[in-house]
């Protein structure tokens, strides 16, 4: 055993020493942020049965906040309707679902169909009545309050106040007027902290209290009876916070057996019990407090200055644990911060947390490796570390100064390494460091050139040497001789290095050197020791081959197989013979950057990446990513990684230290909570007061049954949220209204609105679905029927009535024309001619209407079958050729529902007018076909001539310049099939089947553009 072994062991601290003085991981705080604009002072926290989150204020009123955004009720004067009170001291939430706000001035029911509140005051009395503290169950469907006029108890149904208050002349009567804290027992009783007057008990039903003092017998303290918060856990002790700490009774001996318990001198701000029945405490300076029951002892969170993810302030007044697992901290003067209790086997160090004033540090760790007595060393920019995870503090610490001969030779440590009873190896930016005992010296080893004593990474060797990945270099280097040999790139040398940098190497149990650099490219690398000569892998286009030709980090599992981390995922070597190939595990790693690769006691794999921890099943691939949100540290840094005992595996990052227990890794996770957050009609909130014309809605915004819409307020959009708090900006959502989409449409937590224009009448059903960080989608959508009312004159009541009319109409117009032909019964025979005239004029206006196309003016369908069959026969007769063009818009379906069917009315006229100008003679024919498609019959016509039309049709489209975003063309275009033909045996359905493939030829060749189907028979 070397010298360093020992002197580090003895460094260690007793095991009894260490089970006092060792302090925990620390928990990962995330501060969730302004809420909107604001940051204001917290007081109170409620989760709805919605899942929103509730929020009070000790200025800034009442937030209503959804993963996204805040909601935010304020006090306004004259406002008999808004909060009584800018201060919100406590919140509640009835067996009904009501919110009920308690605050400065009175007691609120919040009333989601109005947007408002409702406020109760007590009977009159001291204005300091209408502050309330606290508010609890009484077990019924009441509810008890504690205000600083007293205690009051509320009915809801009766809306009735009783007051308990002091009266001097009565020793039953309430201690004192000023309520701080409430608690129920199982029995109902209720546990009353007065000010400055210790504890009061109401036993069920009673109407006298019971007065008790909090402070232990014998040593009165006041400050001690100045009782802040109350709560009973689950085996009925009641946990009592003071204005000097805890104290505990188990709430089944006498009261003389309360006990304090060790805790700081604080003021208890409340108590709270998560889903784990562990007992947490807020204080007002001492931050928080977690209760450890084996060691009956509070483990303490304090606001850390160079741990950007410690508590964020010290000052902590309410604790809640919402449905996702996360636990919320509400503070005083920082904001609000979550901490991820689903999660487990990870711990989060800051081995600088403790670092003396004075002293530089830095959180970073660039390096990692195993030291004895499980301890680690920890290479960053502040030199090195001896870091004891047990007791979650650095025990020496090694830095660079010139002026002291055998310190470290450059404090930024990018690579460490110990081997068993051997010395310290550490490779900094300027050589290689070897420290033999813990005092010191270091001896440095250079290489003859400043980019080879950037050592990036050490990796053992067989005998006894070191590999160094150094900046322009891979360098073998022998400790027992000091000799060294460097490879570098040599361009006449196929068989050197591919580059020279190197930033990973590994030798593997066959006594292969496999190396890759991070930044320079070049590929894999692959040294046979004995020749050495270098085969080289790159990537290419081909099966098999390397992902990227960065190579970040090496590692070799317990079964001989080799790992390659690459810019662009994790790869596996696989040999058979000579020949090397890689098998892709890239898509279990999501593409991203592989920093650091490490396999646990179950050959499972784990890498740390540029977007969190992987943990990959090498046999099925599968691979599960854990974040900072499972309570890690965040930002890995590169080959920053070693195991530990017991199977612990750590990783390092830019904010600290990550240790991962395999075996232990748990990370719940339930299907997110989804709501409607608002609705609104030309951007305008139904939430807001006053009408919305043309808007009905069934129920409320956050919870609406149903909308209906007129047809004058065809814009609207739908706002929804997952209520989902672990990761709100990785929570997925698909939606669909049914009726209109075909398919669900996908999007993610930036676009949280479905929005839709014009709908025709009807009634739709839109459905939204969401999933958390994990995958995990909700069980049911949310549903809300939409109706759109059609305007009056397509509703059945109105068609009705204009039937009526007609009918009426028709009925006075016969009446009044046999009237009339009665009265002109002289001029019977000249009105009967003139009648007939006008008949015969009619008919042949109808004659001309049958056979026109309503909407583009030229000649229909009908009119070119009878055209067609006459120009036939005709050419029949003669030997004349027929050419017929058949010409279709492009895209017009689209066309059709980006722009309306008013603009395609329009194009449709467009088109018509261009082909008109190509039908010039007096035997062309033009007519339109049936939807977008129009056909061009030319008599005695050529292929030739009617392909040169034809082209010239396109142009003269192409140029009107119709804008057309779904077209890859960008404008509206068309495509035309030609076919021309000499009638012989064929009939006339010859020559449209052969203008129709034609057509459907130039549609599969990417339209704009003409297709002759036959050459001239």
């Amino acid at each position: 055993m070397s010298a360093l072994t020992v002197l580090v062991m003895l460094a260690s601290p007793p095991p009894a020493a260490l089970a006092e003085t060792a302090a925990p991981p620390t928990l990962r705080f995330k501060k969730l942020g302004p809420l909107g604009h604001d940051e204001p002072s917290m007081l109170s926290l409620l989760q709805d049965r919605q899942g929103f989150m509730w929020i009070g204020t000790h200025v800034n009123g009442l937030y209503r906040y959804n993963g996204y955004g805040v909601v935010r009720y304020q006090s306004r004067a004259n406002d008999p309707k808004s909060l009584p009170h800018d201060r919100v001291s406590t919140l509640f939430e009835d067996r009904q679902g009501r919110i009920w706000a308690g605050t400065q001035d009175g007691l609120a029911l919040f009333n989601p169909a109005s947007n408002d509140f409702t406020v109760y005051a007590a009977p009159q009395g001291p204005k300091n009545r209408g502050i309330i503290k606290q508010i609890v169950a009484d077990g019924r469907d009441g509810m008890w309050l504690a205000s600083w006029g007293g205690l009051q108890h509320f009915d809801p149904a009766t809306g009735k106040f009783t007051v308990y208050q002091h009266d001097a002349q009565r020793p039953g009567s309430l201690a004192s007027n000023d309520v701080n804290a409430l608690a129920r027992d199982a029995q109902g009783g209720l546990w009353v902290a007065t000010w400055p007057g210790g504890l009061d008990y109401l036993p069920p039903g009673g109407t006298e209290f019971v007065h008790h003092h909090v402070d232990p017998a014998g040593s009165a303290d006041p400050r001690t009876n100045i009782v802040r918060a109350l709560h009973f856990d689950a085996g009925g002790a009641l946990w009592i916070g003071t204005e000097s700490g805890v104290l505990r009774w188990d709430g089944k001996g006498d009261w003389s057996t309360r006990k304090q318990v060790p805790a700081p001198n604080s003021r208890v701000t409340s108590f709270y019990i998560d889903r784990s029945g562990t007992l947490w405490a807020t204080t007002l300076s001492a931050g928080l407090l977690r209760w450890n029951a084996a060691a009956g002892t509070f483990t303490q969170y304090r606001h850390t200055p160079n741990d950007p993810y410690s508590l964020p302030g010290d000052s902590t007044r309410a604790m809640l644990q919402d449905r996702s697992g996360m636990l919320w901290v509400a503070t005083f003067t920082d904001g609000i911060s979550l901490v991820n209790l689903n999660s487990s086997g990870f711990a989060r160090y800051v081995p600088q947390h403790g670092a003396p004033s004075g002293v530089a540090v830095s959180n970073e760790v660039l390096a990692v490796a195993r030291a004895p007595d499980g301890k680690l060393w920890l290479g960053g920019n502040v030199g090195i570390s001896l870091f004891d995870p047990a007791a979650n503090t650095v025990v020496r610490r090694y830095t660079s100064d010139p002026r002291q001969p055998g310190s470290l030779s450059q404090n930024i440590v990018y690579s460490l390494y110990q081997g068993a009873d051997g010395p310290l190896w550490a490779g900094t930016s300027n050589g290689l460091n070897r420290l033999d005992n813990p005092a010191g010296p270091f001896k440095v080893i250079q290489f003859g050139n400043p980019a080879s004593n950037y050592i990036n990474a050490i990796a053992p060797g067989r005998g006894g040497i070191l590999w160094l990945a150094t900046g322009n270099s891979l360098i073998r280097y022998e400790p027992a001789t000091g000799q060294h040999r460097m490879f570098q790139n040599d361009p006449a040398d196929p068989a050197s290095r591919a580059v020279n940098g190197t930033s990973s190497v590994l030798e593997d149990r066959a006594g292969r050197v496999w190396m890759g650099s991070e930044w320079n490219g070049g590929g894999l690398d692959l040294l046979d020791p004995k020749t050495g000569k270098f085969r080289h892998f790159t990537r290419a286009d081909a099966p098999g081959s390397l992902a990227d030709d960065n190579i970040s980090s090496l590692h070799e599992d317990s079964l001989g197989r080799i790992w390659i981390g690459t810019a662009k995922g994790l790869q596996q070597v696989v040999q058979s013979g000579d020949s090397i190939t890689f098998r892709s595990y890239t898509e279990a790693t999501r593409g991203a950057k592989i920093l650091s690769i490490r396999s646990d006691l179950d050959d499972q794999l784990w890498a740390s990446t540029i977007v969190g921890l992987f943990r990959i099943d090498p046999a099925t691939a599968k691979a599960t990513l854990y974040t900072a949100a499972d309570g890690m540290t965040d930002g890995f840094t590169v080959n920053s990684s070693t195991p530990g005992p017991d199977g612990i595996l750590y990783f390092g990052g830019v904010h600290g230290l990550t240790a991962v227990s395999p075996r232990d890794v748990r990370s719940q996770s339930v299907p997110p909570q989804l709501s409607i957050t608002d609705i609104k009609v030309y951007n305008r909130s139904l939430a807001e007061p006053g009408p919305h014309a043309g808007v009905t809605l069934d129920g409320t915004v956050t919870a609406p049954r149903a909308l209906t819409l007129s047809s004058r307020t065809p814009a609207f959009s739908i706002e929804f949220a997952a209520l989902h708090y672990t990761e709100p900006g990785l929570n997925r959502y698909a939606y669909r209204l049914e009726g209109f989409d075909r398919d669900w449409v996908e999007t993610d937590a930036s676009r949280r609105a479905a929005t839709y224009t014009n709908l025709d009448p009807g009634r739709y059903v839109f459905r939204v679905k969401a999933a958390n960080h994990r995958g995990q989608w909700s069980s049911e959508p949310v549903t809300l029927t939409v109706t759109i009312t059609p305007p009056f004159w397509e509703t059945w009541w109105f068609r009705m009535l204009a039937a009526a009319l007609a009918l009426l109409l028709l009925w006075a117009a016969w009446h009044w024309r046999v009237r009339r032909l009665k009265r002109v019964n002289r001029s019977l025979e000249d009105l009967v001619r003139a009648r007939t005239a006008a008949l015969e004029e009619s008919h042949l206006k109808l004659a001309a209407q049958s056979t026109t196309d309503g909407l583009t003016g030229v000649t229909n369908r009908r009119a070119f079958d009878a055209r067609l069959d006459a120009e036939w026969r005709r050419a029949a007769r003669t030997g004349q050729v027929l050419a017929l063009a058949m010409v279709d818009l492009d895209w017009f379906r689209q066309y059709n529902e980006r722009y309306g069917h008013a603009a395609g009315d329009a194009a449709l006229r467009a088109v018509a007018e261009v082909l008109a100008r190509h039908a010039r003679r007096t035997t062309d024919f033009l007519a339109r076909h049936g939807g977008e498609e129009f056909v061009l019959l030319w008599v005695a016509g050529d292929a030739a001539a009617a392909q040169n039309e034809a082209q010239a049709i396109c142009a003269d489209v192409a140029a009107l310049a119709m804008p057309h975003e779904d077209s890859p063309l960008g404008k509206l275009t068309v495509s035309i099939g030609v076919a021309a033909l000499r009638p012989l045996s064929e009939g006339r359905e010859e020559l449209l089947r052969r203008a129709e493939e034609a057509l459907a030829k130039a549609k599969l060749r990417g339209k704009n553009g003409v297709v002759v189907a036959a050459a001239e028979a």
